[in-house]
Order: structure tokens, then sequence, then C-alpha cells
């Protein structure tokens, strides 16, 4: 396997992984269940290393398809600058979550605070990842940028 085919194979994990571990731990704490918050926290940490395979698989994949005909060498750029920002935000986010996690069984009172800022770290994370996730739809799909009447007006030129 290649890093081009890495990246495809991993940078939906760190999306779509930690958003559903993330509403895991919201769920919990509305329900009040340690199990869910713990799980859910534990579970967002395992899907944000993923996010390194695919930050670091992107710089190779980039190589391997920058002069191909229809790919948008200005999304890449765009893609490549928001994913160092997601990475930074997962990690952060997933460091909360430990810190979450290990306060907790320690039965220490700011655990629950750590969980609070955590939610609201991982709810930036997940912005900017599927910020990021867009971009990269549009390395291939330039028609992603745009809107619908903007691509009506352009095909009838």
């Amino acid at each position: 396997m290649d890093a081009l085919q890495l990246h495809l194979l991993t940078n939906h994990v760190p999306i779509v992984g930690t958003f559903a571990a993330l509403l895991v731990v919201v769920v919990g704490m509305i329900r009040r269940s340690d199990a869910a918050i713990s799980t859910g926290l534990i579970v967002y940490a395992a899907m944000a290393l993923v996010a390194i395979p695919a930050y670091l698989s992107g710089e190779e994949a980039e190589e391997r398809v920058e002069h191909i005909a229809g790919i948008n060498e200005g999304a890449i750029h765009e893609h490549e600058e928001m994913a160092e920002l997601s990475l930074w935000f997962t990690v952060i986010s997933a460091v909360l979550a430990l810190g979450a996690v290990v306060t907790h069984m320690r039965n220490m009172k700011i655990s629950s605070k750590i969980a609070l800022a955590f939610v609201i770290m991982a709810m930036v994370a997940f912005a900017q990842a599927a910020r990021t996730g867009h971009e990269g739809g549009k390395i291939r799909r330039p028609d992603l940028g745009t809107t619908p009447a903007a691509t009506h007006e352009a095909e009838h030129e």
C-alpha cells in the first residue's frame, strides 16, 4: 500500500470516528452514564490516532496526484493548510479525552470540567476536520466549491 492509498483509506476515519465517539460522550453526559462517557473518550482517542497517518501520508499523496489532469492544485494547498489545523485540534481533543478518563479513574473533581473542555474542543475539531474533508473533495471535484446556480450558469457559457 502506498501513501496515496493510505491517505484515501484513513482520511475519513478521524472525521466520522471522532464524531461518533463525541456523540457517545454527549449522550453519556446527558444520561449521566460514566461507562458511556469513558467508552466515548477512549474511542475518541483511538480514532484520533488515525489522524496521524492520514496527515503524514498527505504530502506523498499530493506528489502522486498534483500533475494529473483535472486536479485542482489550489485545493490541494488549501486542504493541506486546513489538515494541519485539524490534526492539532484533534490531538488536543484526544489529550483532553485521556485526561478526563485518568482524572475520573482517580476520582478527581476536575474530571467533569476536563470532559466539558473535551466536548467543546472536540466540536471545534470536528468542524475543522469536516471543512478539511470538504476541501479535500475539491481536489478532484472542483464543482464542490460552487453553488448550484453558479455551476448551472458555467455549464451554459
